[in-house]
């Protein structure tokens, strides 16, 4: 007895590209989620039962995220906003009031100490730290003035200046080079972000094009003027 080829039921393609490669689904979470995981679980452990876990917890949580994109190979803009919460909660565990949590505008002196406004000087000085660990050593154009370093720093001190919050700052090179100055200084913990993002960024494909892309762009989730 012929059947008609139109009656038969056609194979479902998902179905089919399951038999075909058994291998390719996963078992299950490899060893960096389950890191991730774990520690999530602990920072809402904090966040529910220890005292000020409400900051130590979402403290916790956003390095963990950050954490996160750098094994997963993430670029460095995007850890850019965990890193504002961070500094943010660590601004408000101190009794501060970071512009990030707050409603109204802040006067432009407050802005000027304010976890935000060390975040971009952070960044600016970790382009500056990229651009001069590019630069050979050896190389003539690095004589006793460091021409190119102040000429790099100039260039990264035109762009942070139009970013916003910076208008009431003047930034210039010197700017510039004396942040650069003020992270290399710090020690152990208070220099790991900026070891961190300098790290990450020399780690791309093109070190000098994320750069700039981040210079032209702006902090990534920046608040606005």
């Amino acid at each position: 007895m012929k059947t008609n080829p139109r009656s038969q039921k056609r194979a479902d393609p998902r179905v089919a590209r399951t038999t075909e490669n058994p291998n390719s689904a996963r078992c299950g979470p490899d060893q960096v989620e389950q890191e991730f995981a774990e520690t999530l679980r602990q920072a809402a452990y904090i966040f529910e039962k220890e005292e000020n876990g409400r900051f130590q917890g979402s403290i916790l949580a956003c390095k963990a995220v950050v954490r996160f994109i750098h094994q997963r190979g993430g670029g460095a803009e995007l850890a850019g906003p965990f890193l504002q919460i961070v500094a943010a909660f660590e601004e408000r565990k101190r009794g501060g009031n970071p512009r990030l949590f707050s409603k109204k505008s802040a006067p432009e002196k407050e802005r000027q100490r304010s976890p935000e406004r060390k975040h971009i000087h952070m960044l600016a000085a970790a382009a500056l730290e990229v651009l001069v660990k590019l630069t050979p050593r050896g190389a003539s154009i690095w004589d006793d003035h460091k021409r190119k370093r102040e000429g790099a720093a100039d260039m990264i001190a035109r762009y942070v200046s139009k970013w916003p919050g910076m208008a009431a700052q003047q930034v210039t090179g010197l700017t510039v080079i004396a942040w650069r100055s003020q992270q290399r200084s710090l020690h152990n913990g208070d220099r790991k972000p900026f070891n961190t993002l300098v790290a990450k960024i020399l780690a791309e494909p093109n070190p000098r094009e994320t750069v700039m892309k981040l210079l032209q762009s702006g902090p990534p989730g920046i608040w606005k003027s």
